[in-house]
C-alpha cells in the first residue's frame, strides 16, 4: 500500500498502518501453521506408504534373514563341544 503522509490526518495514517500490520501478522501466523502442517503431512505419507505394499510374508522373511545372518555373524558360545570331552582340571 502506498500513501502518502500528508494526504491523510494522522489518526487515519495511524489506523491504516495498524491495519497493515495485522494483516501482515496474520499472513505470517497463518503461513507458520500450513508450512508446519504441510512437513507433518509429508512425512506421515512417506513412511505410511509402504507399509500396505509389502505384504506380511515379506516381513517375516526378512525378519528370518535378519536372524539367521545374526547367528552366523555372531562369535561362537564357550563352553563345550557336542561330541568332545572336556579335560578335567590339573
Amino acid at each position: 500500500m502506498n500513501v502518502r503522509s500528508s494526504d491523510l490526518e494522522p489518526e487515519r495514517l495511524r489506523r491504516l498502518l495498524n491495519d497493515e500490520i495485522a494483516r501482515n501478522q496474520a499472513h505470517e501466523f497463518r503461513r507458520y501453521f500450513l508450512v508446519r502442517f504441510a512437513i507433518v503431512g509429508v512425512l506421515v505419507w512417506v513412511f505410511s506408504w509402504p507399509v500396505p505394499l509389502l505384504p506380511h510374508t515379506v516381513l517375516w522373511a526378512l525378519a528370518a534373514a535378519v536372524v539367521f545372518a545374526y547367528g552366523l555373524m555372531s562369535p561362537p558360545s564357550h563352553g563345550s563341544t557336542p561330541g568332545t570331552r572336556s579335560t578335567p582340571p590339573r
